[in-house]
């Protein structure tokens, strides 16, 4: 796997000072929000697995049967592939943190990025203490749909202007000290 920082160096600007380069650690599997999506995904994949089912078996209609499709691969998605999708992204995703922005760069040529000057930013920490997530900026529509951000199922908030954002970061020491040197500038 490539060095982080030199993925993060092409994207810097000119006399831009780079603080801080790291990764998510795709060990991480479960958030917060996974209390309530973890369930919801099995009954909705329990539901259009028997809808299937009975689709098939009883009623033998083609229709029922071609309309119970998408929603099991929908909820084959939920249970199973976000978790897949999820780690796949957490291990072609650099953060960097500079004296003038927050930079993501998810994949070989996606890179989003936010001032760290003047805007707020939200530093949650693990139960366990061992990993950080940091969120810079307003959060705005991306607040009321970040419930899906970090969680597989991303897509649902595409559009809707996600914040940047690092998660489940495990170098929480050297993270929170380029945050103080960020701020003072």
């Amino acid at each position: 796997m490539n060095d982080p920082r030199s993925r993060i160096l092409p994207v810097l600007r000119e006399g831009e000072q780079l603080f801080w380069v790291g990764q998510p650690d795709p060990r991480v599997h479960f958030t917060r929000a996974d209390a309530f999506l973890i369930p919801f995904s099995v009954l909705w994949g329990g539901f259009a697995v028997v809808w299937e089912v009975l689709a098939i078996a009883a009623v033998r209609q083609p229709l029922f049967m071609i309309w119970g499709i998408p929603f099991v691969l929908v909820g084959l998605y939920f249970i199973f592939g976000r978790f897949i999708i999820k780690k796949r992204r957490k291990i072609s995703t650099v953060y960097a943190l500079t004296s003038s922005r927050a930079i993501v760069c998810t994949g070989e040529r996606s890179v989003a990025d936010s001032p760290v000057m003047g805007m707020p930013t939200k530093v949650d920490r693990s139960r366990s203490g061992r990993h950080i997530s940091v969120t810079f900026g307003y959060q705005g529509m991306a607040g009321l749909m970040g419930m899906y951000q970090n969680t597989g199922l991303d897509i649902f908030s595409l559009g809707m202007g996600q914040t940047v954002a690092f998660y489940d970061v495990i170098d929480t020491d050297g993270l929170m000290a380029a945050l103080d040197r960020a701020r003072v500038g």
